[in-house]
């Protein structure tokens, strides 16, 4: 289970992607934008029963800053991988890929959080065979000085904003404002933020 699930489903992936018209996003084989929308438009009046959940590989881009972009798609893949083969042990979940680094997952409020914290788990070990030994030890991928201060950027692991009930906030303004407090968190050592009306 886990990993080995994420592995058979990247195998088959890549033997589907032969034919890229058989997915809507050729990278990730995940619903793209027009499923996540027709699937909010579903789960959006049951928030409460229903959660969604904006996740977001955090701290790529200090990745890529460093080691390159050879395994850019390697780190997507299992990312959405590992997103899709954890929640698809429930059959009311649905994983969409909203752009390159950004996911939608939307599933039954009980089972929300238990998937997305196994899927931070599942994500956080396998990103360990792309880093050295050096920065695995530190717990950090860059590390420099601005303003007199030392900042260090970790490694990368999935941040996640849940809106688990029902909000004062617009369906149609629901995704961005998930974005912008994923972005918000990124920088935090919260891997999970619950959405209130307070920040929202």
């Amino acid at each position: 289970m886990g990993i080995a699930d994420a592995r058979k489903y990247i195998q088959e992936l890549h033997k589907k992607q032969e034919n890229p018209y058989l997915w809507p996003d050729f990278l990730t084989g995940l619903p793209d934008k027009g499923a996540i929308i027709k699937n909010l438009d579903a789960v959006y009046p049951k928030l409460g029963r229903y959660a969604v959940a904006y996740v977001r590989i955090a701290n790529i881009q200090p990745y890529l800053v460093k080691y390159g972009p050879d395994k850019h798609a390697d780190i997507i893949q299992w990312a959405a991988a590992i997103l899709k083969t954890t929640c698809e042990k429930c059959n009311k979940c649905f994983v969409g890929t909203l752009s390159t680094h950004d996911f939608i997952v939307t599933c039954e409020t009980k089972n929300m959080n238990r998937h997305i914290r196994e899927a931070g788990r599942m994500f956080g070990k396998k990103v360990e065979s792309f880093y050295s030994e050096k920065d695995l030890a530190s717990g950090t991928a860059l590390s420099f000085h601005r303003d007199g201060k030392k900042v260090n950027i970790g490694l990368m692991s999935l941040k996640a904003v849940i809106a688990d009930k029902k909000l004062n906030i617009k369906k149609s303004h629901l995704l961005q404002t998930m974005g912008k407090i994923c972005e918000a968190t990124e920088a935090s050592g919260e891997d999970i933020v619950v959405m209130t009306d307070e920040i929202s």
